[in-house]
């Protein structure tokens, strides 16, 4: 009896050993493509695809060390120049230059029978008793319920209030034009609006800014901008559709190419060469930027070397691994 338990005790720990040596045997590294993970072989070499250099794919099952996450960051991409050529990856130099952008605006000639009934019932208020100086302040409280600013409201009353049934005041017509909050900061009482209108052919020509709302319009974002333009022939009609170009530009900035940039959604990264033929995440903050280009206020500096498109940016796969979450936390 003790000879049998004996033999079952052996048999069951070589069965044991047998079964963690097939485990370990069967287990075999699987090194795919950075571009293409659909490609996965057993052994090192290159993708039959596009030429890059097989990486070895991690087991899912285990959590990278932060270590080999932080030596695998830093290391970036290595590409040898045949496989930068067949990629069509250029570089550019990173340097300051001048941002233009356009903002464009629509609107219409004026016409508004609501501030025009608010503006002849102030005017037929005396001020010269305090009863008076009240009732006028009340009235004052209307123009801001109508999202007029101090601005405006200081223009309507220096101006005959047909202006708001007609469009015009002698040969000046008043432009209202909707632009969204972002843009707002750039605009100025003073400065010049190019406008233009489709059934005239004489257009573009120049407004002056006369006076800028203060009230957003929840649904549209936006808010007024008058403008005055000279028309002596009375081409512009209360209510008629105009659009406006207002160009605004910052000078000596440091910039780059937008196709440079690579969002990921919570921030921006462009791939910056630090070697020969090794290319490098980086993450960079954005400032003033047109159709074109963006200002960098924060990751780069002058004459950085950086790729100039992003397209030829990783799949998935390894836009997680070279840009995700744990390369944040590791930039800090």
């Amino acid at each position: 009896m003790k000879m049998n338990r004996i033999l079952v005790t052996c048999l069951v720990f070589v069965f044991f050993i047998i079964s963690c040596s097939q485990e370990t045997h069967n287990h075999k590294d699987i090194f795919t493509c950075p571009m293409h993970p659909q490609i996965e072989l057993d052994h090192p070499g290159e993708c039959p695809i596009c030429g890059m250099q097989l990486i070895k794919k991690e087991d899912p099952m285990l959590e990278p060390s932060h270590e080999n996450h932080s030596e695998e960051v830093s290391k970036g991409l290595n590409l040898s120049l045949g496989q930068q050529s067949l990629m069509n990856l250029d570089t550019i130099r990173v340097t300051k230059g001048d941002i233009t952008r356009n903002i464009n605006l629509s609107g219409q000639v004026a016409f508004d029978p609501e501030i025009f009934s608010t503006v002849n019932e102030y005017k037929s208020v005396g001020s010269e008793n305090e009863w008076g100086k009240i009732i006028r302040e009340g009235i004052r409280l209307k123009f801001t319920k109508l999202g007029l600013s101090d601005s405006q409201i200081q223009y309507i009353l220096s101006k005959n209030p047909n202006l708001f049934l007609t469009g015009r005041f002698g040969n000046t017509a008043l432009l209202v034009f909707q632009i969204y909050e972002n843009d707002v900061d750039h605009l100025k009482v003073g400065k010049l609006v190019e406008v233009s209108n489709a059934a005239e052919t004489n257009f573009p020509i120049k407004a002056k800014i006369v006076a800028i709302g203060n009230l957003i319009n929840q649904e549209t974002r936006t808010l007024s901008v008058w403008c005055e333009v000279i028309d002596p022939n009375h081409q512009w009609k209360p209510q008629m559709y105009v659009q406006g170009n207002f160009g605004i530009q910052k000078n000596n900035v440091l910039r780059i190419p937008k196709e440079s940039i690579f969002p990921t959604g919570k921030y921006d990264l462009v791939y910056l060469k630090i070697g020969t033929n090794q290319f490098s995440p980086k993450k960079i903050k954005l400032g003033f930027n047109s159709s074109d280009w963006a200002e960098v206020t924060e990751g780069l500096e002058e004459d950085d070397e950086i790729v100039s498109k992003a397209n030829f940016l990783l799949d998935s796969e390894s836009k997680l691994k070279l840009s995700g979450d744990k390369n944040d936390q590791h930039n800090h």
